[in-house]
């Protein structure tokens, strides 16, 4: 029979919600490791999550690295959750950076009208999808280490998928890396998706086309590149829980 859940959180008798010892042993794992000083909070029931809707009962979590907040939902929220905001909110990136977001929209706003289409839909998973792909990737290596570190099951019930046409990525990668498909490439949370058919500026806005022959070709390598890159960063996150 599957385990059950770990909870990340308890609710108290006074009605205060408190970490359960399974989060405080793998959340203690990862401050151990040398990363940023981090809290992680029960997310009040009014807070929303990117979609706009409470965060309650969506077993989901929220790193704010603009205010430093980090939130997972006690209600559904599992360990691996909380880890998993944990490694954002301990070893965030330098893909996500305040600089490397600057510059990545300066390149965007200044790139060449001169580069081939394919070139341009590149640029676009360079500078918008593939940051977000890696920080994610990074963040599931540091969870995953300090559970198993703990001793303890990965939990990932629930997750979302999307169709692979979308996403590129088969359902038999690593499990961590089939993380909800809101956030893989082509997903609701993905800010370059949108242009992936819309790369031509014609007069204020862009104009819904299909792809031509060239992009199709760049859309596929960019999909066959995906797992690796992510795979690599993965390892990587994993590798700084000591």
């Amino acid at each position: 029979m599957p385990k059950a859940r770990m909870a990340a959180f308890e609710q108290a008798a006074d009605g205060s919600w408190q970490q359960t010892p399974e989060a405080k042993n793998v959340l203690g794992i990862i401050k151990g490791s040398g990363g940023k000083p981090f809290k992680i909070e029960a997310a009040p029931s009014p807070l929303a999550g990117l979609t706009g809707e409470g965060m309650w009962g969506t077993g989901g979590g929220v790193h704010r690295s603009d205010v430093g907040d980090t939130f997972v939902d006690p209600i559904n929220g599992s360990v691996s959750t909380a880890a998993h905001e944990a490694g954002h909110a301990s070893f965030p990136t330098e893909l996500i950076s305040r600089k490397n977001q600057e510059d990545a929209i300066s390149k965007m706003e200044n790139y060449t009208t001169d580069a081939t289409a394919g070139n341009r839909l590149r640029s676009v998973y360079e500078t918008m999808s593939k940051p977000i792909l890696l920080e994610e990737a990074n963040a599931q290596g540091v969870a995953r280490a300090a559970i198993d570190k703990a001793g303890y099951e990965w939990e990932n019930s629930g997750w979302k998928g999307i169709p692979m046409e979308q996403s590129g990525l088969s359902d038999d990668i690593r499990p961590e890396l089939a993380y909800p498909g809101e956030y893989r490439f082509g997903g609701a949370y993905d800010r370059g998706a949108e242009l992936y058919s819309a790369v031509e500026q014609v007069g204020p806005g862009p104009v819904q086309r299909g792809l031509s022959q060239e992009e199709q070709e760049s859309l596929q390598a960019t999909r066959r590149s995906l797992v690796p890159a992510m795979d690599r960063q993965f390892q990587k996150g994993y590798s700084l829980i000591k």
